[in-house]
């Protein structure tokens, strides 16, 4: 039944659904909220009645931009009676609820249309970015479920007409999804994410699309540096050279560099991360678009850093350039990516911990733990794990030496 009291609550307002979308957004994140994708499609669906009953959060915040006290004002029925009392929930508490609250603005898995267009294609792309984000916040765990389901719906839209310009948009729709579910399953600690980078990599060559192939085969070239296989990561970033922009280029070279640091390359390491800072010092942030927004120097660090730190533990001697990389990544990662900076944390604080300078350790760790309770990550949890066995070992070392 058609949401007729929304509708016209935003047209005597002269605001397009964009608009509307728009202004949750931005008292949602004010509030310290999380909108989740909420756009001008969930608004559509809303006025359409397909949604009837939209999360706490965006019904909050449509209440605060329509300046109305009840939901009933804006039409919004609920299925069920919403609960009558009100209670504080901790930041760490919010994450989780979020995540089983994310299937009231992600939309549902219906028959797929006779026609796709370019507005479809866009739809997907806004989810798909809202998504991954929620993974730069959240980990994979909290992630990957509801990527699973945007991405099955995705393939199934590829069953629809469409002219040639919309397929090819469709098939790096897809390929984007593809690569974000096998991340998430990857960095959920879940099997079966090499298979779905495979299909992000065709799917992204089926598009024509250079750079999106380049950022799903780095992040399976990580994949693979992390399961120790690293002749399949060195031929994955192989694969993803190519006449890309500066940021692209440095994060090519830095992943080469992880890849090289478990054979123990020392050579390899250095010429990759040399190159990597090269291209770093010719990219321009201002023109970065999408997932390239994310190529930030803070996490050309992190990933100097990491291929530093893989160095290290292969061949037995600590690079001197590990700690200050380390430090770097660790005190500037972003708010918005607790998982990078948590990761930077326990990496450093285990190699202060073999260092046996304790006082500076034991504050990373900190850092360290405290953002992972809010993050559901594999990758970070053996981090962590790792930590803590290098700080249980250079007690007993000092235990040993004062004995």
């Amino acid at each position: 039944m058609e949401n007729t009291a929304l509708r016209q609550a935003r047209e005597v307002r002269g605001w397009s659904q964009g608009k509307v979308a728009d202004l949750v957004q931005d008292w949602c994140w004010k509030n310290e909220l999380d909108p989740g994708s909420f756009d001008a499609v969930t608004v559509s669906r809303l006025e359409c009645g397909r949604i009837r009953w939209p999360r706490d959060e965006v019904r909050q915040a449509l209440r605060a931009v329509f300046e109305v006290e009840t939901d009933a004002e804006l039409g919004l029925v609920g299925r069920r009676r919403p609960r009558t009392q009100n209670r504080e929930v901790s930041p760490t508490n919010r994450r989780t609820l979020l995540s089983l609250g994310a299937a009231a603005v992600l939309p549902d898995v219906t028959t797929s249309p006779s026609r796709l267009g370019a507005d479809d294609v866009r739809g997907l792309d806004h989810h798909t970015a809202a998504l991954e984000e929620w993974d730069r916040r959240s980990g994979g765990r909290a992630t990957r479920h509801f990527a699973g389901l945007e991405l099955r719906r995705a393939i199934d839209l590829g069953s629809a007409s469409m002219t040639p310009a919309v397929r090819s948009a469709w098939s790096g729709s897809v390929a984007r999804l593809a690569g974000l579910y096998a991340w998430t399953t990857f960095d959920a600690g879940e099997k079966g994410a090499a298979v779905v980078f495979d299909l992000a990599l065709d799917a992204a060559q089926e598009a024509g699309n250079a750079l999106a192939y380049c950022h799903i085969a780095t992040n399976a070239a990580r994949q693979a540096v992390h399961d120790g296989d690293s002749d399949r990561a060195l031929a994955l970033t192989a694969s993803a050279a190519g006449a890309h922009p500066p940021a692209v280029l440095a994060m090519v070279c830095a992943v080469t560099a992880q890849a090289l640091a478990l054979q123990g390359d020392i050579r390899g390491v250095m010429r990759s991360v040399a190159a990597a800072e090269e291209h770093a010092a010719r990219a321009d942030e201002s023109a970065q678009e999408g997932w390239m927004r994310t190529l930030t120097p803070a996490k050309l660090r992190s990933d100097i850093g990491f291929a530093l730190y893989r160095l290290s533990a292969t061949t037995g001697h600590l690079s001197p350039d590990v700690v200050p990389q380390l430090r770097r990544t660790a005190g500037v990662s972003t708010a918005a990516q607790p998982r990078a900076r948590a990761m930077a944390a326990a990496r450093l604080a285990t190699v202060l911990f073999r260092q046996c300078d304790v006082d500076e350790a034991r504050h990373h760790a900190a850092v360290a733990v405290d953002l992972a309770s809010a993050v559901g990550s594999a990758r970070l949890d053996s981090a962590v794990t790792e930590m803590r066995a290098a700080a249980s070992g250079g007690a007993s070392a000092r235990s040993r030496s004062m004995g």
